[in-house]
Formats: C-alpha cells, structure tokens, sequence
C-alpha cells in the first residue's frame, strides 16, 4: 500500500509500533536468505547435490539454534510457527504419555487464563479426552501467584504451560521461582512434570537459555525476533518423546513431517544468532523509551490506565493503556491514518472480537478490557516518535470525548 504524505507524521516516515505482532526482517537475516530465494532450492531430503546443499543448510541453522538456546542440537525442532511449537509441545507431550500407558484420566496440566489464544484454544480437546486443566491465579498485574500455583500441584501433575511474557500487557513472569517450586515439589514426590514456556515474546529482551531458565520446552516464532515469518521453533532440553500431530513423511526427526522451509530455516537461524547476542543491551535501552513514555502517558492522558506492571517484570517494549469509554478499534484506525501501526491486542485473538481477555482477567473490568491499546516498541524506535504517538492519542481522547459523555 502507498500512503500519501498527508498519513505520514512529520518525521516523514510511517511510525511501527506492532512488533509484538510482527518484526521487520533483519538486514543480515535478508541476506543469508537470499541464495535459497533465488537458486538453492533443492529439497533437503533428496540425496542429490541441490538436496545435500539445502540439508547442509537446514543442518548449520539447527546449530545456530542450539548454540543460542544452550542445548543439543537433537533438540531443535522446526515448526511453520509459534503456534504450531505451542500445540505440539503440550498435545505431542500428552499423546507420548498416552502412548506409554498413562490414562488421560490420570493427568493433569497447569496453566493461567492470560495465554496467548494458541494453548487456550486447545485446553477444551485435552479436556474433553479427560485430562484436568487447572488454572493457576495471577495478580492485577498477571503476574503467577506463587503460593496459589504450589497448592495446585499434585502428584497427577504432569504438564505446566505459561507465557514467559504475556504478548498483551508485556507481564514477565518469575520463571525460575515457579521452577524451583516445581523441582522441589518433584524431588519430594518421585514424580516428573515437565515445564513449557510460550517465549514468542522473550527472545529480543529476555534470557532464553533452557539450562538457565530450567525449563524443558521453549516455543519460538521467528516472525518476533527480526526472522522470516512462517517458522517457529520448538526447542527441548532433554530428548522428552512427542508424538507428532500431523503425519505424513519423517522430516525433523519424526516430530514434525513436512518439507523443511529451508528459506525460511536460514533466516531463523541467523536471526536467532543475532538477537540472542545482544539482548542485554537492547533491551536496557528501549525499556528507558518505554519508561519515560508511560510517565508521559500519565501525564498527558488522564483518562488512561496503564495495564500489566509498571515498570518492574514488564517486557522492555511493551506499553499496553485502556481507555475506558472509548472505541480503541477506531483509536488504532485513527493512529493508522496519522501514520502510527499498532493494535489492540494480540492479532491472534482476531480482529472486532471487541475484548481483551488478558486485562479482564487481571483487572475484573470489562469495560477497561474493551478499550486496550497495545504499543510494542522496536530497537529502532525513537523518542520523537513515541512522543508524537502520545500527541496523536490526546488528540484522538480530545476528539472523541463529547462522544462519550
């Protein structure tokens, strides 16, 4: 699409504030893509030499996975997306133990109300196999109560999924706390509960590494992290079996048939390698943005709440308001004719479906979780930016506002 001048904000370029969404893709990341765009097309299961060009390919991204992530390469799993690890983590972990001789009857699982739509959608099938879903409580800020989830944990335990940062109100959760609770709870049991975070969210701003996290499944999205989109990697620290839950050849090890997106595989790799490198540093630095942003936010717009933590335990770029009383739908339409890209919340949970079910959860209000809007910094934006993105919503509330009264 062309936009005429008259949308663009006077930086003279659009304003992109969806990266929870979707990130650009990385400068390096498009390069080490291009020879399989353009000639390298073989399929990585053929035996001739285009084929064992494009396995060797397949293969090194593997490694740059398994180096970022701290495990074997036999743990990287390729995926076609955050969604798809998501699913196959928790019902391929579940059917493995199906498999073995374990009851559905005889499992149960620990999650919140706050994941990302990609696990809560699939809680009614394992329910409706028999297998018992416990929701764990979060606080006004989403974050897990503690002594709350250690009462939950039984010896029928064997599956506990969580979001390590909520894509909605940017909540980051005390994961190794959570995990020592859990490897306690197993040691003075006898029993084995393994451990999924949902880190579509993380890579750019948060340790990833599975031994330093403790956590036995990582799902990933490419698209999130400055990669190519239409990959997600599921990593594993441990050899734990799944069993696939789509059929057809023996690609990545039998967890998951398909033709390998070599394209697409490069690209995560070299991303992967690249925002793992530096995390630290970017995120220090946008999270001083966001600081100062929501500060601004308190200052200019009265009438908004900030949703999610403050400060503390948020994701570095993430700054997610209500604004009771007004349509957001139509702030984001407003923002998007200023030049400004954002959302309401997550994509995934579908367009016009009018509520956040993230900040009902945690704040009991419906009529705040109807008016959210969600601005996921990048490591390129700017101050001038963000502070032309706060004036354009005063100018929206200014406009709006004898509309709601």
């Amino acid at each position: 699409m062309i936009f005429s001048m008259s949308k663009l904000p006077p930086i003279g370029r659009r304003i992109y504030i969806d990266n929870a969404a979707s990130t650009p893709l990385h400068t390096e990341v498009k390069e080490v893509m291009k020879p399989f765009l353009e000639a390298n097309f073989g399929n990585p299961s053929a035996i001739h030499e285009e084929g064992v060009l494009a396995r060797e390919a397949v293969d090194f991204a593997r490694l740059k996975v398994a180096r970022a992530l701290g495990i074997k390469t036999g743990g990287v799993i390729f995926t076609g997306s955050g969604t798809e690890s998501n699913n196959l983590a928790i019902l391929g972990y579940l059917e493995a133990l199906h498999k073995s001789g374990k009851t559905y009857a005889g499992m149960e699982i620990i999650t919140t109300k706050i994941e990302h739509p990609s696990i809560l959608s699939l809680l009614p099938t394992l329910e409706q196999k028999g297998v018992k879903v416990h929701f764990a409580q979060v606080n006004e800020y989403g974050i897990i109560d503690t002594t709350q989830f250690i009462k939950l944990l039984s010896p029928q335990t064997v599956l506990v999924t969580f979001a390590y940062a909520n894509s909605e109100v940017g909540v980051v959760q005390p994961v190794s706390r959570l995990v020592r609770k859990i490897r306690q709870y197993e040691k003075e049991q006898g029993s084995e509960i393994i451990v999924h975070l949902d880190g579509a969210q993380a890579l750019l701003w948060l340790p990833c590494g599975l031994e330093q996290l403790g956590v036995d499944f990582l799902s990933l999205d490419a698209g999130k992290f400055n990669g190519p989109k239409g990959v997600g990697i599921l990593a594993r620290r441990k050899q734990f079996k799944l069993s696939p839950i789509m059929f057809g050849g023996g690609q990545e090890g039998g967890d998951r048939p398909g033709t390998e997106n070599v394209l697409a595989i490069v690209g995560a790799g070299e991303a992967i390698s690249l925002a793992t490198r530096d995390y630290e540093e970017r995120a220090y630095k946008v999270s001083q943005l966001r600081d100062k942003i929501i500060t601004l936010i308190g200052q200019e717009l009265p009438e908004a709440f900030i949703n999610g933590p403050q400060y503390k335990n948020r994701l570095a770029n993430n700054i997610n308001l209500s604004l009771p009383g007004f349509d957001t739908e139509y702030a984001v339409i407003f923002l998007d004719a200023h030049g400004i890209a954002c959302s309401t919340k997550s994509v995934c949970a579908g367009a016009g479906s009018g509520i956040s079910h993230v900040v009902k959860e945690i704040t009991q209000d419906e009529v705040r979780a109807k008016s959210t809007i969600r601005l996921s910094l990048g490591e390129a934006t700017t101050s001038e930016e963000m502070i032309y993105v706060v004036s354009v919503l005063v100018k929206y509330v200014a406009k709006m506002k004898p509309l709601t009264q």
